[in-house]
Order: structure tokens, then sequence, then C-alpha cells
């Protein structure tokens, strides 16, 4: 018979090979990461966010650069949504008609854009390949007619 030796660990060795055995994909980046590239999070089921620190990181940058050009002067009352042309009517929501629109690679404000367009660019992952995806799908059964000759 052979006397098997057991090792304990301390917890921060214990903690450090966990981090290294189990993956989480990022739901922002969708890039599959290692445990400790998540902060940690005690209200979520496995303990740690939903999305890495380098994605959270950019995201502050991002909500605090929105935040930084929220308070300069918003477009006059004449401003037309540079994509669909739409000019503001009714109330101002939330004291905000416009949409700041910016790029999430670099976080560079491109200018103010009404909700519908802000939001189609933003569903369309900013992505030039799926808006012109899009622009395919919808010219697939009306030839080259657009929406607006209709």
């Amino acid at each position: 018979m052979h006397n098997e030796e057991q090792y304990t660990l301390f917890p921060k060795e214990q903690e450090e090979i966990e981090e290294n055995l189990y993956t989480k994909i990022c739901i922002e980046c969708e890039e599959e990461k290692l445990d400790k590239y998540f902060e940690k999070d005690a209200h979520s089921y496995r303990g740690i966010k939903s999305t890495c620190k380098e994605c959270r990181n950019k995201s502050k940058l991002i909500r605090k650069y929105h935040r930084k050009r929220i308070s300069t002067h918003p477009p006059d009352k004449d401003y037309e949504c540079p994509i669909c042309s739409r000019k503001l009517e009714g109330p101002i929501r939330n004291g905000r008609a416009w949409h700041v629109d910016h790029c999430h690679k670099t976080g560079k404000v491109r200018g103010y854009l009404c909700y519908s367009c802000n939001s189609g660019l933003g569903l369309l992952k900013d992505s030039i390949h799926n808006l012109q995806k899009a622009i395919e799908w919808l010219r697939k059964d009306e030839g080259e007619e657009t929406n607006e000759e209709r």
C-alpha cells in the first residue's frame, strides 16, 4: 500500500488555479477569455461580470466622452438628422432630442443623429459590412426602388 501525499493550497493559490481553468465569452467582444480577464460580481451566476475588463474600460471611456459631448450645446432647432433628414418635432424627451453618435472602436464622436438612425447603426454594430448586407436585403425584392420612391 502506498501513502498518497495530500497537498493543501492556500486560498490565493486556489483562486489563481481556478481563474486559469475556466473561461467565459464576453458579451461585448464575443471573445472567449479566462475568468481572470473579467471583474468579480457577487450578484452574477458565476461570480464574474458578463463583459471583460477591456470592453468595460472602453465603455467607461465612451460614456465619459459621451457625457462631456452632451454637456456642450446641442444642435439648433432647424437641425436635420444627417441620415434621414428628420427635424425635431414635439417636446424634447429627457432633455435629449438628438443622440450623440460615436465610433465604438475609437470612441470618436461623429455627430448628432435622431434616435431611430442612431439605434439602427448600433443594432447593425456600426459595421459597414452589415449595413451593406441590409441594403442588399432591402433591394432584394424591389430592384433598385428605394423607400422614398414608393
